[in-house]
């Protein structure tokens, strides 16, 4: 039995708050076989190799779990490279802020929340796929003058 030394490890307590990571943060991550620890990145390797190898052993479950843990820490990693992306341009906005007056109001802004940036994706993509099928076409006669405006749906 091992000795704990008052402390006690649970499989929750790992939990950490993702708005403070960056890129070389070492993150455990128990997996479904085994624990691994390393960086965001370093993570998404592990992973991506161990659902190749499970993959090439005819293991679908298995190889579909890891790449299910691959993808999360892809999506981690583009957080934080977004994350980064704002604080660099929020950066850049400061030292122009603080050119000018102090007087000056400035409104900080919000990043959406998930649902939000997922909404809104989904009305670009209607609007596009709307855009798309309502094509306007003009009908010109010989000698390239207009008759008319006909709109139809491809």
């Amino acid at each position: 039995m091992r000795k704990n030394n008052g402390r006690r490890r649970h499989r929750g307590q790992n939990r950490r708050n993702y708005n403070n990571l960056n890129k070389n943060t070492v993150l455990e991550s128990f997996g479904p076989i085994s624990q691994i620890r390393g960086n965001v990145q370093q993570l998404n390797e592990k992973y991506n190799n161990l659902g190749n190898d499970a993959a090439s052993n005819d293991d679908k479950v298995l190889s579909e779990t890891y790449y299910q843990f691959a993808d999360h820490y892809h999506r981690l990693l583009r957080e934080i490279e977004i994350a980064n992306e704002n604080k660099n341009l929020n950066g850049s906005k400061t030292d122009e802020i603080s050119e000018k007056d102090e007087n000056s109001e400035v409104s900080d802004e919000i990043k959406p929340s998930r649902k939000e940036r997922s909404l809104n994706a989904k009305l670009k993509e209607d609007e596009q796929r709307t855009a798309k099928n309502n094509v306007s076409e003009l009908e010109l006669t010989e000698d390239g003058n207009k008759i008319k405006d006909v709109n139809f749906l491809k």
